[in-house]
């Protein structure tokens, strides 16, 4: 991954040095956005999710939820915070709303810097991510009837690329390869595993 200088060695960007301030963090994140969503297809619903980040003076960390078992579609999964778009929402809209609804993040609390690009799942969701810092003096709460367990993850190891692998699945008779971070608790894969995998490519300037 592609790391914040550290400020007394300007040109060094190792990933064992150590890291520096909330303002280079933020620096580096705001450099590689979209400015503007890309627009999901026709015949494709269109979904955002909140790419949370956290960014304090000891260590800058994703918020990802795990969904509860119960749920009709993505049950026990990994994800952004997130869901369609509704009528007259714009992307940015709708992933502050099913934010604030799933895990209490007021948007008030979250500075967007941009847009990641986005992702297709199970073939029919078109998912626009927005990149958003959050206030770290948030109280997140989750939902019990959308979600199970709020999840940290610093961020230097859910864009390291050394957790990354793919991975052949099977879904209805169908084989088909996805992305899966490595976590020593939970199995993060599909379009949430996509999403930081595309944000690590864009963050070192290559493609996946």
């Amino acid at each position: 991954m592609i790391m914040p200088a550290n400020p007394q060695n300007p040109q060094n960007h190792n990933a064992s040095q150590a890291l520096v301030t909330p303002a280079a963090w933020r620096e580096l994140l705001v450099d590689r956005v979209i400015p503007s969503p890309e627009r999901a297809p026709d015949g494709l619903r269109a979904s955002s999710v909140l790419v949370p980040v956290i960014i304090d003076h000891e260590r800058p960390y994703l918020i990802l939820t795990k969904r509860t078992a119960h749920l009709p579609s993505h049950a026990g999964q990994i994800c952004f915070p997130g869901g369609k778009i509704e009528r007259g929402e714009s992307v940015l809209d709708a992933a502050l709303r099913e934010s604030h609804e799933e895990i209490s993040l007021s948007p008030e609390l979250v500075e967007p810097l941009g847009f990641l690009p986005s992702v297709v799942a199970a073939g029919r969701f078109h998912i626009a991510p927005v990149l958003g810092l959050v206030n770290p003096n948030v109280n997140l709460v989750a939902n019990p009837a959308e979600v199970e367990r709020i999840l940290p993850l610093p961020l230097d190891i859910a864009l390291d690329h050394r957790h990354f692998r793919e991975e052949t699945i099977s879904n209805h008779g169908q084989y088909y390869k996805t992305w899966v971070i490595d976590h020593h608790e939970e199995y993060i894969w599909g379009a949430t595993a996509r999403i930081i995998v595309q944000w690590h490519a864009a963050l070192n300037g290559v493609t996946t």
